[in-house]
C-alpha cells in the first residue's frame, strides 16, 4: 500500500445490517468512520501536523465516496430498536436486492441478524458468492460461523465468548485478542474480516478504509476520530 490514496472511480457501497436488539456501538463505530470518509472529512486534516486546515487544502486526494446504508429486512424507513433502547430508521430493504449485488461490504455486529431468519442468513452467503465482503464486529462473527464460512480459518470475536464459540463452532480457529492491542482484527478470508469486541470494529474499519482509499485517508480518519490505536495490517 502506498502512502498516496488510491483513485477509485466507482462508489463503494456499505450496508450496516440491523435488526431489533442490535448492539449500537458495534455498528455505529464503523458507520461513523465510513461516514466521515463519505463526507470527505480527510480533506480538512493535516495529518503530518495533526491540525485542521481549510477543506480541500490538506494535500490528500481520494476519489472514493463510501455510501453507508443502514440495512434491515423489513420496510424501508421502519424503525429498528437497539439493545440500549436507541432506535434507528432503516434506509434499505434487502428484498430490493434479491441477487445480493448492491453492497460491496456488509457490517455485522451483535444482534444484526436473527439466525433463525433463513432469508437474511442466506443473503450473507449470496453476497459473498457474488464477490462481496463482510466485516464482523464482536459476536457478529457467529453469523458467518453459523453458515460454515469460517471453517478452517482464524477468526476472532469478543473475548468473553471465545470459549463458547470454540465449543459451538469447533472447526474455526478462534483467537482471543483481549490483551493484544496490535491485532484487534483478523483477515479470516480474502472476503471476511472478523474483529474483537465492540470498539474493535473501528480498527477493522480503518483497515478497510486503508485498502479502499490509501494510508493517508485512513490516517486522517483515525485522527478525526482521535482513535488511539494505530492502523495495523
Amino acid at each position: 500500500m502506498t502512502a498516496t490514496a488510491q483513485s477509485v472511480k466507482t462508489t463503494k457501497r456499505v450496508g450496516v445490517v440491523l435488526s431489533d436488539g442490535f448492539e449500537l456501538l458495534d455498528v455505529m463505530g464503523p458507520y461513523e468512520a465510513l461516514k466521515e470518509v463519505q463526507e470527505h472529512y480527510y480533506e480538512s486534516i493535516d495529518i503530518k501536523h495533526r491540525k485542521m486546515v481549510d477543506k480541500g487544502k490538506s494535500g490528500i486526494e481520494c476519489n472514493l465516496q463510501v455510501e453507508t446504508i443502514l440495512a434491515s429486512f423489513g420496510d424501508i424507513g421502519s424503525v429498528v430498536r437497539s439493545s440500549s433502547g436507541v432506535s434507528i430508521p432503516s434506509q434499505f430493504d434487502m428484498s430490493l436486492d434479491l441477487e445480493a449485488t448492491h453492497f460491496d461490504l456488509l457490517v455485522l455486529g451483535a444482534g444484526s441478524i436473527d439466525k433463525s431468519d433463513k432469508t437474511s442468513m442466506n443473503y450473507l452467503k449470496y453476497h459473498l458468492d457474488r464477490g462481496g465482503s463482510i466485516l464482523t464486529v464482536c459476536t457478529g462473527a457467529s453469523f458467518v460461523a453459523e453458515l460454515g464460512l469460517l471453517n478452517g480459518t482464524e477468526a476472532t470475536t469478543n473475548s468473553l465468548f471465545i470459549d463458547i464459540y470454540r465449543k459451538e463452532y469447533p472447526e474455526v480457529r478462534w483467537m482471543d485478542l483481549a490483551d493484544n492491542l496490535k491485532r484487534r482484527f483478523v483477515r479470516s478470508t480474502p472476503q471476511i474480516t472478523t474483529t474483537a469486541g465492540i470498539t474493535a470494529g473501528i480498527d477493522g474499519t480503518l483497515y478497510q478504509i486503508q485498502e479502499w482509499c490509501g494510508e493517508e485517508v485512513a490516517e486522517a480518519t483515525r485522527q478525526c476520530l482521535e482513535w488511539p490505536l494505530p492502523i495495523h495490517d
